[in-house]
C-alpha cells in the first residue's frame, strides 16, 4: 500500500497551475497558497536567521575542533541555501494542494528515508529528527484540533470527499512538518542545520500557526466553502433513567447518519461542527459520537482512580455507610441550583463548600436522602481537588489569584455539562484557566505582567461571568479572544527581546574585543617592565584605542595590523630609555587614534607624546596630575553598557563544570527556576542568550525585559546544587496543578500515571 501510494503521489501535479480543478475549487486553492505564502515566507525568514546564529554559536561553544567543523559546515550549508529554503517549501505545499485527494496516504519521512538511502542510514541520529518531527507535529495538532477540525470539514467540500482529518490536511501540521524536511533534504543539509530549523520552525513558526489556520478557514469561508460551520460543544451525560437507556434512544439519529458519510476530521474532543451553507447540512456527529466515547473512555478512567482513593480514605476513617440515601439529583436539577447559588452569592466559595451548600439546599426540598449522582459528585471532587492543587501554586492577593477564583463556579458548571474538560488539555476552558493562572504563579514576579496583558484577561474572565449558564460556547469565544490578545502581545515581547539580545551581543563583542586588546598589549610587553605611569596609559588609554579598530575593522584588517605595529613601537619607547624625539608620524597615528574613542585634542596629544617617547615627565601640554584627573573623569569604551567583572572564584567542581557545559548546550529561550536561597522564593526567567566565552547571560521576563540574574559561572553553580531548574515554559499553573492532582491518584491506586490528560 504504501509503494502505491508513493506512486500516486509521483503523478500527482506539482503545481495548482497544472492541477484541473472546477474554477471556483482553484480559486479557492489559490487564495489559500497566497495567504500561506506570504506568512510562511515571513515566518521562514526568522527562522533561517535565527538557525544561523545558532549554528555560529554553539560552533564557538563546541568542545572539539570536530564539533566546531561540523557546526561550521552546517552553518555554510545553511547560508549557501538560505534563499531556496523558502521557495522549496512552499512548492512542496503547493504540490499537496495540486494533488489535493485525503485516500492518498500520507508520505512517511521515514519509510522514504528508508526506501532511498537504505536502512543501514537509518541511524540513531535520523531516528531523533522523526522523532522530533513528528512530536512538534503531534502537540499542534492537540493545540489546534478545533480549527484543523473546520478546515478538514472544508477540505472535504473541495474535494468532494469525506472530511479530512488532521494527517491529510495539506495545511496541517504534519504535512507542513514533511514539507519542512524534504526542503531540507532538497538543500542537503547536514543534521545540524536540520534539527537547529526544526526547533526554531517550532519555536518561531509555530508560535503563530494558529493564527494562519484561522485566516485560511475565514478565507475558506470568504470563497463561500461552508460560510457558516461552526462548533457546538456536546454535552456528555450518562442516561439518568431506564427510558434513555431503552433501543429507541439508541436508534441512529439521521442527522448523525448523513453526518457519518463525511468522515471524521482530526480534532478536539467533545465538539461537533454543523453548517447550513447552500442549503444543505454538512454535519459531524458521527466525529462528535467518537469524541464523546473518548470522553466517557477518559472520564471513566478517572472515576475507577477516585474509587481507589476512597476506598483507601475509608481505611483510614472507617464509618458505616449512609442508609438514608434514597434519591439522586438529576443533573439538570444540580445546573439549575448552581445557577440559584451563584446569582445569590457572587462571592466564589471553595468547591467543596458549594457542594455542602448545594445538598443542603436540595435535602430542605427532597428531604434528607438526597445525594448527587455518581458522575457529578466525581466531578465535583475532581474539581476540588484541581483547585486545591492549583492555589498552592499562586500567589495571595495577586491579580491571577483573584482571577482564577472568579472562574471557579462557572467553570464547575462546565465541567458537570462536558466531562472533556478533565480529558483534554486542548479544552478551551483549560487553556483559559491557564493562562489567566500564570498571571498569579508563584514564579511570576509582578513586573512580569503589564496593564494591556492583565486588561486581556480581566476581559475574558468577565465575558465568561456575564453568562448565568457558563455555556461552552462561551468558554471557547472567551478563550479564542484572549488567544487572539495574547499573540498579538507576543509579537510585542518578540520585538523587545530581539532589542535585548542584540544588545547583549554587542556588550559580548565589546569585552571579547576589550579581552583580545588587553591581551595583545600583554603579549607585546612581555617580560618588560612598563613605567607605571605609562602602563596606565596602556591599560586605559591605548586600549580603548585597541578595541574600538577591532569592533570596526577585525583583526584581519590593515587598519588593526598597523596599530598592533604602533603599540610595538610604543613599548619599544617606554622601555628603551631613549630620549630621543618621537617620530611625527608615530604621534599623529597615535593621537588620531586616541582621538577615534573620545579624547580631545589636548588630551590625545599629551597621551601620544607620554607614550612615544616614555616620558611621563613632560608639562608642555597638560600636567601629569592634570591628565590623571581627566582619564578617571571620563567614561571608558563601553563601560556603561559593560557587565562588572566577576569576582576571583574558586575553580568548578565536577558537578559545577557539568551543569556549565549543560547551560551551554541550552538552546536560546529555555525557560528557567532561580531559586532565592534566602527565602526559598522562585522566578521564572528565560535564558535568552549567553556567551560561552565571557560568561555574560541575558535573563529576561515574560514581558522581554532584562532582570538581573548573574553571569554564567553563578548560574553554574546555583544549577549544580538545585537552586536552578530547566522548566517547560508551555506548561503553566493549571496544567501543572492537573498534573499534579492525577499523579497523585496514581500513586494511591499504585499505577503509572503513563501518558494520561
Amino acid at each position: 500500500m504504501a509503494t502505491t501510494g508513493s506512486m500516486q503521489h509521483d503523478l500527482r501535479p506539482k503545481s495548482l497551475a497544472a492541477a484541473t480543478f472546477p474554477r471556483r475549487v482553484k480559486r479557492a486553492l489559490e487564495n489559500m497558497l497566497t495567504i500561506a505564502s506570504a506568512e510562511l515566507h515571513r515566518q521562514m525568514q526568522t527562522v533561517l536567521i535565527e538557525s544561523e546564529q545558532d549554528l555560529a554559536r554553539r560552533s564557538e561553544r563546541a568542545q572539539t575542533a570536530h564539533m566546531r567543523d561540523l557546526y561550521n559546515l552546517a552553518l555554510r550549508k545553511l547560508r549557501d541555501s538560505a534563499t531556496r529554503f523558502t521557495p522549496e517549501l512552499l512548492a512542496d505545499l503547493e504540490g499537496r494542494l495540486a494533488g489535493l485527494h485525503p485516500q492518498l496516504p500520507r508520505p512517511d519521512i521515514a519509510s522514504q528515508h528508508i526506501a532511498n538511502h537504505g536502512l543501514s542510514l537509518v541511524d540513531d541520529e535520523s531516528a531523533d529528527e522523526y522523532a522530533v518531527l513528528y512530536e512538534l507535529s503531534a502537540r499542534h495538532e492537540v493545540r489546534n484540533s478545533l480549527a484543523l477540525q473546520l478546515m478538514g470539514q472544508r477540505f472535504g467540500v473541495l474535494a468532494g470527499s469525506p472530511a479530512f482529518d488532521a494527517e491529510h490536511l495539506p495545511f496541517g501540521p504534519h504535512a507542513m512538518g514533511d514539507a519542512l524536511h524534504q526542503a531540507c533534504h532538497e538543500l542537503s543539509l547536514p543534521l545540524e542545520a536540520r534539527l537547529s530549523i526544526y526547533h526554531f520552525y517550532d519555536k518561531t513558526a509555530m508560535a503563530y500557526y494558529s493564527t494562519l489556520l484561522e485566516a485560511l478557514n475565514a478565507r475558506l469561508a470568504d470563497d463561500g466553502i461552508l460560510p457558516h460551520l461552526s462548533f457546538v460543544p456536546v454535552r456528555v451525560r450518562p442516561a439518568s433513567s431506564p427510558a434513555e437507556t431503552s433501543p429507541a434512544a439508541t436508534k441512529p439519529d439521521p442527522v448523525a447518519a448523513s453526518g457519518a458519510a463525511g468522515g471524521a476530521g482530526g480534532g478536539g474532543a467533545g465538539a461537533r461542527a454543523h453548517s447550513n451553507a447552500g442549503g444543505g447540512n454538512v454535519s459531524t456527529a458521527s466525529s462528535a459520537s467518537g469524541f464523546a466515547a473518548a470522553a466517557r473512555s477518559g472520564f471513566a478512567a478517572l472515576q475507577g482512580l477516585l474509587a481507589k482513593r476512597r476506598t483507601l480514605l475509608a481505611k483510614l476513617r472507617p464509618g458505616g455507610a449512609d442508609e438514608r440515601v434514597r434519591e439522586a439529583l438529576p443533573g439538570s436539577d444540580v445546573l439549575s441550583a448552581l445557577k440559584r447559588l451563584r446569582s445569590a452569592n457572587p462571592k466564589q466559595n471553595a468547591v467543596a463548600e458549594i457542594r455542602q451548600n448545594l445538598l443542603a439546599q436540595a435535602r430542605q426540598s427532597h428531604g434528607r436522602g438526597v445525594k448527587l449522582v455518581d458522575d457529578d459528585d466525581d466531578s465535583f471532587e475532581l474539581l476540588d481537588m484541581f483547585h486545591t492543587q492549583l492555589n498552592r501554586d499562586l500567589r495571595p492577593g495577586t491579580p491571577g489569584d483573584a482571577l482564577v477564583q472568579r472562574l471557579r463556579m462557572p467553570l464547575l458548571q462546565l465541567a458537570l455539562r462536558d466531562h472533556n474538560f478533565f480529558v483534554d488539555p486542548a479544552h478551551p476552558a483549560r487553556m483559559l484557566l491557564d493562562a489567566v493562572s500564570a498571571a498569579g504563579a508563584r514564579w511570576s514576579a509582578d513586573d512580569d505582567l503589564d496593564a494591556p496583558m492583565l486588561d486581556l484577561l480581566r476581559q475574558a474572565v468577565e465575558s465568561v461571568q456575564q453568562d448565568p449558564d457558563a455555556n461552552p460556547e462561551t468558554f471557547i469565544a472567551a478563550n479564542n479572544a484572549l488567544q487572539t490578545g495574547l499573540q498579538s502581545q507576543a509579537r510585542k515581547v518578540e520585538i523587545a527581546e530581539r532589542r535585548q539580545i542584540d544588545a547583549a551581543r554587542g556588550r559580548d563583542k565589546l569585552e571579547l574585543a576589550r579581552l583580545q586588546a588587553n591581551a595583545e598589549i600583554a603579549a607585546i610587553v612581555g617580560e618588560r617592565s612598563l613605567p607605571k605611569f605609562s602602563a596606565t596609559l596602556f591599560d586605559q588609554a591605548w586600549a580603548d584605542a585597541l578595541t574600538l579598530s577591532l569592533l570596526r575593522n577585525g583583526e584581519e584588517s590593515d587598519v588593526w595590523r598597523k596599530l598592533r605595529s604602533t603599540t610595538a613601537q610604543l613599548v619599544d619607547a617606554c622601555t628603551s630609555g631613549s630620549s630621543d624625539e618621537p617620530d611625527p608620524d608615530l604621534l599623529a597615528s597615535v593621537q588620531e587614534s586616541l582621538g577615534l574613542v573620545g579624547y580631545h585634542d589636548d588630551d590625545a596629544a599629551a597621551i601620544a607624546r607620554m607614550l612615544a617617547s616614555g616620558r611621563s615627565d613632560d608639562t608642555a601640554l597638560v600636567s601629569r596630575t592634570e591628565l590623571i584627573m581627566q582619564m578617571k573623569s571620563r567614561a571608558r569604551l563601553g563601560e556603561q553598557s559593560s557587565p562588572q567583572s566577576a569576582p576571583n572564584r574558586a575553580p568548578r567542581t565536577e558537578a559545577e563544570q557539568a551543569a556549565w557545559e549543560r547551560l551551554c548546550a541550552m538552546p536560546e529561550g529555555s525557560w528557567i527556576e532561580i531559586v532565592d536561597a534566602a527565602d526559598n522564593t522562585v522566578r521564572r526567567v528565560k535564558l535568552a542568550w549567553l556567551s560561552a566565552r565571557t560568561g555574560q547571560t541575558l535573563l529576561l521576563n515574560r514581558r522581554g525585559q532584562r532582570v538581573n540574574g548573574g553571569d554564567l559561572d553563578t548560574l553554574a553553580r546555583q544549577y549544580a546544587r538545585g537552586g536552578l531548574r530547566v522548566v517547560d515554559d508551555g506548561t503553566g499553573p493549571a496544567e501543572l496543578a492537573w498534573q499534579g492532582v492525577l499523579a497523585n491518584l496514581h500513586r494511591i491506586a499504585g499505577s503509572d500515571p503513563g501518558r494520561s490528560n
